[in-house]
């Protein structure tokens, strides 16, 4: 006879694996609220299921809820802390939520955990590309050569990081490649395009982004080019067409509404600024000028609690902008706070003896556009 305690557990654990079978093909079929619903009834019949909570957080992923699916995963991680899938997993989540220097480490411990991931290796390449450690992204990227070399993104950050790192010879190697297998091609105009654009040569890049566009209207992030090129010629109205072009692409592309919501504000009109700038915070809590035009709309709303919020957010990822302390003496002194006013002010000088004001994104639009481009991957 099997006791009481003995038989609910196997009960338990049946209706555990019965739910779980279920919440596996809710998720297959896209139904992700089924399946988030499920699994965690799986949980809570068995909260040291290492896959329950790995697919959890993989159905948060699906979501775009990158800290629900955080939680998840590194509870997966504690239970099976050798599986390299759940590495791999936190550094995509860290990787499509823009936090490249955090996915550094979970990449890293997925290739130790297996070595022959080339998915890993690839991302951890262009982790080390979008924070600027060149050396250690061409030195990890070069060695994939066999697998990814008819990738543009791939021979794009490889040439940039060889050069960026002093290798002539692999920096000519992967921009011959490039070449040679993109002329012509939509994508090789983009590339091209970002190149002129980055050394603000607008007649060429505006030229390059245009045959893109022409040859593949949906093709991500070329409307978005178009925009941020019709922006530094100030041409507004064909910048404003063109970056709800590829929101419309890209609807969950954050940088679009960044853009939009910075030309609102240039142009005065206060409510849309706001909607779009919001919207990209929404989207990506790391846009440092997305909360610094928010902090200048409401302080000239004499909005100052809420300007002093959104500057809060802006100093926390920019420490060093002169601009984020100038602009936090403005408001504390509106605020009364005259005694922290002048530390912000002071502080905003000596930043400025120092530092160039990082305030502004690299005009290049890397971050943006590669990271965008390599999740989908």
């Amino acid at each position: 006879m099997v006791p009481g305690n003995a038989q609910s557990a196997a009960n338990s654990r049946q209706d555990a694996a019965t739910l779980f079978s279920q919440a596996v093909q809710a998720m297959k079929a896209g139904e992700f609220s089924k399946a988030e619903k499920l699994f965690q009834q799986v949980v809570a019949l068995d909260p040291k299921s290492g896959a329950a909570h790995i697919n959890l957080g993989v159905t948060y992923m699906r979501e775009r809820r990158w800290e629900d699916a955080l939680k998840e995963l590194h509870k997966a991680e504690a239970l099976s802390p050798n599986v390299s899938g759940i590495a791999l997993n936190i550094g995509l989540t860290y990787y499509r939520k823009s936090d490249f220097d955090a996915a550094i480490e979970p990449f890293s411990k997925a290739l130790r955990l297996q070595p022959d991931s080339l998915q890993a290796s690839y991302l951890l390449g262009l982790c080390y590309f979008f924070t600027n450690r060149y050396k250690l992204a061409a030195d990890t990227l070069a060695p994939l050569w066999e697998h990814e070399s008819t990738n543009l993104n791939y021979l794009y950050a490889l040439s940039i990081a060889a050069s960026k790192s002093s290798n002539a010879p692999l920096q000519k190697q992967a921009f011959d490649r490039m070449i040679a297998i993109g002329q012509n091609t939509p994508e090789f105009h983009l590339y091209v395009g970002k190149a002129w654009l980055a050394g603000h040569s607008t007649d060429q890049a505006l030229e390059e982004f245009r045959m893109a566009a022409a040859a593949k209207p949906e093709l991500p992030l070329v409307h978005y080019f178009l925009g941020r090129t019709y922006l530094e010629r100030y041409a507004y109205p064909e910048a404003e067409a063109e970056l709800k072009k590829d929101a419309a692409i890209e609807p969950e592309f954050a940088y679009n509404y960044e853009e939009l919501g910075l030309l609102y504000l240039k142009l005065g009109q206060m409510e849309k600024a706001e909607t779009y700038l919001r919207k990209a915070v929404e989207l990506n809590y790391e846009l440092v000028n997305s909360y610094f035009g928010l902090a200048r709309l409401y302080r000239d709303a004499a909005r100052y609690s809420d300007a002093l919020e959104m500057l809060d957010h802006a100093e926390a990822l920019a420490p060093q902008s002169a601009s984020v302390h100038y602009a936090r003496g403005q408001v504390l002194s509106h605020l009364g706070q005259r005694d922290q006013s002048r530390k912000e002010f002071d502080n905003a000088a000596q930043l400025l003896k120092s530092f160039n004001d990082r305030l502004q994104q690299d005009p290049s639009g890397d971050q943006s556009a590669d990271a965008q481009s390599a999740a989908q991957q």
